[in-house]
């Protein structure tokens, strides 16, 4: 089982991986090195408070979050598909409440659409 340095590194790779960062690009926003976010997101090292925060603010959420993301999780398998689920995640999470009632709506169309193509 993983341990909670772990359990963040994971956390900071999908987040990362999600917005299509590279290790390089992400360590050169918070002024360290693309192998020193490796070595974070393998667990190798453990993320300073200071850093955990700077790298949130650049991954859209919070410290907080990201711990209890990493506290909560049993076996998160990051895949294309899970990627894909957090990016569309994090857009709808930034709409206006008006445009997340419009997507909503859209998407009831869509599966509506799917459960009951028309015939031609």
């Amino acid at each position: 089982m993983a341990n909670l340095n772990e359990r963040i590194g994971e956390a900071i790779k999908r987040k990362r991986q999600r917005d299509r960062l590279t290790q390089n690009d992400l360590g050169s926003k918070i002024g360290v090195s693309g192998s020193y976010i490796s070595s974070i997101e393998s667990g190798q090292t453990g993320v300073r408070i200071t850093e955990l925060e700077a790298l949130a603010t650049h991954l859209r959420t919070t410290a907080i979050d990201m711990i209890n993301e990493a506290a909560g999780r049993d076996e998160y398998k990051f895949t294309t598909a899970t990627r894909e689920r957090d990016a569309f995640l994090t857009l709808y999470d930034g709409l206006t409440a008006e445009h997340k009632k419009q997507a909503r709506t859209f998407l009831m169309f869509l599966r509506e659409v799917q459960l009951h193509p028309t015939e031609e």
